[in-house]
């Protein structure tokens, strides 16, 4: 089974999305939900508290920590079963994620999983298609992004987890951590695997900052 670690920040209006998204899923592949709350002033423990009420696979946890890597490691420390998935409280899955890529993960005994993403506005629209192929060629500079994946949870752990350290690409430094492990095997669907919003909130004012992260992160993995 999986547990599945949705952080949010400040997001409410778009948790009902999100969570329906999750029950839309196999249930019998949901060992948890564990909700990480990070310094959010919305309401919305107020709204996840009455969410689980009516789904019991919710777990809340409150944190001050106002870092994505911080919370998404505390989230994972917290969790209890083998295969972590994380999704993100603005988006969604498919609703055919878990029945294709966690089925695909444990026939074939991947390490690790991905698809591709549907890129949506606030209305829910196409915006496109993100295809997340990686290849030998190109996999130091491509990497696909850590929500809507599916992992085991030791691979997680040799790792060390998310580098707190950083504020902007810990995805990406995760990648390339675990491109350097030996003997791990990685997979891919050539199908939508999840439902990634764009909307003011997430589109980055600090691309440059983040592109100097990046080239950090990419030195200190290759050097």
């Amino acid at each position: 089974m999986i547990s599945i670690i949705l952080l949010t920040h400040n997001y409410r209006h778009y948790l009902d999305d999100c969570i329906n998204s999750i029950k839309r899923n196999e249930q019998s592949k949901i060992g948890e939900i564990l909700i990480i709350d990070d310094a959010s002033t919305d309401g919305t423990k107020k709204l996840v508290l009455r969410l689980k009420k009516k789904y019991k696979k919710i777990k809340y946890y409150k944190t001050n920590f106002s870092s994505l890597s911080k919370s998404y490691n505390y989230g994972i420390k917290k969790s209890k079963y083998k295969y972590i998935s994380k999704i993100d409280a603005d988006d969604m899955y498919n609703k055919d994620f878990l029945k294709l890529f966690f089925t695909s993960l444990k026939k074939n005994n991947y390490d690790f999983i991905c698809g591709n993403l549907k890129l949506i506005n606030n209305k829910k629209k196409i915006i496109y298609i993100k295809k997340q192929k990686i290849n030998n060629f190109n996999s130091i500079f491509k990497y696909p992004v850590g929500s809507g994946t599916i992992f085991k949870k030791e691979i997680w752990k040799k790792v060390k987890g998310f580098d707190e350290t950083i504020r902007y690409q810990d995805d990406y430094d995760f990648w390339l951590k675990l491109k350097k492990l030996k003997n791990i095997k990685f997979g891919y669907l050539d199908k939508v695997a999840y439902n990634y919003r764009m909307h003011q909130k997430n589109m980055s004012k600090s691309l440059i900052k983040k592109n100097i992260i990046k080239l950090y992160v990419l030195l200190k993995n290759i050097i």
